[in-house]
C-alpha cells in the first residue's frame, strides 16, 4: 500500500474513527484502525466489538493511490504524529509490517500488526428501511436525556437511553428511577417497500454509542437510523456507525409522565429560576442537600439551609394564585435540567395536585423532565 493523503481531509476522519477503537481488548488489532485503499476510495474502520465505525473518503486529485492495499494503522502513535506535525501532504507506505509516515519535514517508520484479514468489518449503510432526522435534533435528544440515566449499575436496563421511532416522530427517554428526561422531535420514515406495513422501533442505546454519535455529528446534517433486532446502524454523511443495542425491559415511561390535566401550572424564565436555585444552594450541605420551592400568591421563594453554614432565600415574582405549597428537590437534578435549556426559554412547571411527589418541567420544543421531590 502506498498513498498520498491530504491532511485536512484525512486527519479529522482518522481522529474520529480512532475513538471507536478498543482501549482494553485482548486483541491488539482492535486498539487500532484498519485502512483500505483502493482505486476509488480510502476507507477507515475501528471497533471495540460492541460499537464500530466506518469512514470513507472518495479519491480525488488531493489523494493519490500509488499502490492499493490494506493495513492496520497504529492509532495512538499516528494520532500523536498528526497532532504534532503540520505538513499538509503526507505519504503512507506499507512494506511488509513497516509503515512509513512521511511529510516534507518529518519521517517516521512504525511497526504494524499483521492482522488485517481477521479485523471485524463494519459494513456500509445499505438499508432500505430507516428513520431520518436532522443531526441537530439527534444531538439535542442525546444531550437532554443521557444525564438522567442510571450510573451505579444497580439497574442495567436504566443505564441507557431508549429511542422510540414512530412514522413521523422520534422520542428519546432516560430515567434513573428518580427523574425522567424525554425529548421528542419530528422524523421521517423512509421505506423501500411502499406497500409494506409500518412497524415502530424501540432501541436501547448504550451511553458510549451516544457519546460517539455526538462526536460524529460534524460529518453530516442528517442522520439515517436503521434498527434491526439488537443492532442499529446510523449513517452520518460519509461515516457509518454500527452498534449493539442493550436488551432488557425498559420502564413504561408514559406511566411516569405527569397528567397535566390534574396539575397546577406556572411558568417562568429558565435563567431566572436557575440562578435562584444556584444562589440558594450555596449554603446546602451534604447532610442537608437540596432546595425548597415555596409557592405563595404572586411569588416563589427558593430556600436552602445547612447544618453548619446557615440559611438562604431568593424570591422570584410569578403568576401563582393557588394555596401555598412547598416542594423540595435535589438541586443537582434541577441544575442538570437547566443546563440543557436556553436561558431565555419560557418553561412550564406542573405541580401535581395528588400526593405522588412528582413535578414536570416542559419546554416549547418537546422537552419534558419529570423529577421526584425529596421527602421532608
Amino acid at each position: 500500500m502506498k498513498i498520498h493523503i491530504q491532511r485536512d481531509k484525512f486527519v479529522p476522519l482518522f481522529s474520529l474513527i480512532s475513538n471507536f477503537a478498543s482501549t482494553r481488548d485482548l486483541r491488539p488489532a482492535l486498539q487500532n484502525v484498519k485502512i483500505i485503499a483502493n482505486e476509488s476510495s480510502v476507507i477507515l474502520m475501528a471497533t471495540d466489538g460492541s460499537v464500530g465505525a466506518r469512514g470513507e473518503i472518495v479519491v480525488d486529485e488531493s489523494f493519490v493511490i500509488d499502490r492499493a492495499g490494506e493495513a492496520i494503522l497504529p492509532a495512538k502513535l499516528l494520532g500523536r504524529i498528526f497532532s504534532e506535525t503540520t505538513d499538509s501532504d503526507i505519504l503512507l507506505e506499507l512494506e511488509g509490517r513497516r509503515l512509513t509516515v512521511k511529510g516534507a519535514r518529518f519521517r517516521y517508520q512504525l511497526d504494524t500488526i499483521d492482522d488485517v484479514d481477521s479485523f471485524p468489518t463494519v459494513n456500509p449503510f445499505q438499508e432500505t428501511d430507516y428513520f431520518k432526522l436532522p443531526v441537530e435534533s439527534l444531538n439535542r435528544m442525546i444531550s437532554r436525556t443521557q444525564f438522567a440515566t442510571e450510573t451505579n449499575n444497580a439497574h442495567y436496563e436504566l443505564s441507557c437511553v431508549m429511542f422510540l421511532f414512530e412514522r413521523e416522530r422520534a422520542t428519546a427517554i432516560a430515567t434513573d428511577g428518580k427523574r425522567l428526561a424525554c425529548q421528542q422531535y419530528a422524523s421521517e420514515y423512509i421505506s423501500g417497500d411502499q406497500e409494506g406495513e409500518f412497524e415502530e422501533k424501540r432501541a436501547m442505546f448504550p451511553l458510549r454509542t451516544l457519546t460517539l454519535l455526538k462526536r460524529s455529528a460534524s460529518f453530516a446534517s442528517d442522520a439515517n437510523i436503521s434498527v434491526k433486532g439488537d443492532r442499529a446502524m446510523i449513517q452520518l454523511g460519509n461515516v457509518v456507525v454500527a452498534t449493539n443495542l442493550m436488551t432488557g425491559r425498559f420502564p413504561d415511561w408514559n406511566m411516569i409522565l405527569l397528567d397535566k390535566s390534574k396539575s397546577k401550572n406556572v411558568s417562568f424564565i429558565a435563567d431566572e429560576l436557575a440562578r435562584a436555585v444556584r444562589q440558594a444552594d450555596i449554603v446546602a450541605t451534604e447532610n442537608k442537600p437540596g432546595v425548597s420551592l415555596s409557592f405563595e400568591s404572586g411569588k416563589v421563594s427558593v430556600t436552602a439551609a445547612g447544618e453548619e453554614t446557615g440559611e438562604s432565600s431568593v424570591e422570584l415574582p410569578i403568576s401563582y394564585d393557588d394555596e401555598p405549597k412547598m416542594l423540595r428537590f435535589d438541586s443537582k437534578f434541577l441544575n442538570e435540567f437547566f443546563r440543557e435549556v436556553p436561558p431565555e426559554e419560557t418553561v412550564q412547571f406542573y405541580i401535581s395536585q395528588n400526593q405522588d411527589y412528582r413535578s414536570l418541567f416542559e419546554t416549547n420544543d418537546g422537552y419534558r423532565y419529570v423529577v421526584m421531590q425529596l421527602q421532608f
